[in-house]
């Protein structure tokens, strides 16, 4: 089980409890008690959601859209460039990007990515290895 899911657990079982034990449940789970207790309680949460809130231009659900949006228009042989990824961005939350943000966004997320114009083609030329990559990127723009 891994940290968020321990948490979870956590809160389950806390949310059986009539008086809560936040240092027996902290134990068994192996958490901290006063970090259970404020995740709890709703004064912080987790580093995941607070980087999501705070410092990414997207949150999780917006990336999440995002990556369905690209996987789509993919499927439909439109493949998005950065550009467009960029565009998409920007519409979502009505203000500009950085300039290094969809090069950021499509590393954090690239093994979910369909597109082909969004991996560094020149990169995969040098590597024989990636014929079968080639193969699918005239596939999509052969219609």
């Amino acid at each position: 089980m891994d940290y968020e899911q321990r948490m979870e657990a956590a809160f389950a079982a806390l949310d059986l409890q009539e008086t809560r034990n936040y240092s027996q449940v902290a134990e068994k789970y192996k958490l901290e008690r006063t970090t259970l207790s404020k995740r709890y309680k709703g004064q912080t949460v987790s580093r995941k959601v607070f980087l999501s809130e705070s410092r990414q231009c997207l949150t999780i659900a917006q990336e999440e859209a995002l990556i369905e949006q690209i996987n789509k228009l993919t499927d439909r042989h439109i493949p998005p460039t950065s550009q467009m990824v960029k565009n998409f961005a920007e519409e979502m939350i009505g203000r500009e990007v950085g300039k290094n943000w969809t090069q950021g966004f499509i590393r954090r997320h690239d093994s979910r990515l369909k597109s082909i114009y969004l991996r560094n083609i020149d990169h995969c030329r040098t590597k024989a290895e990636y014929v079968p990559l080639f193969q699918h990127f005239y596939d999509l723009v052969w219609c």
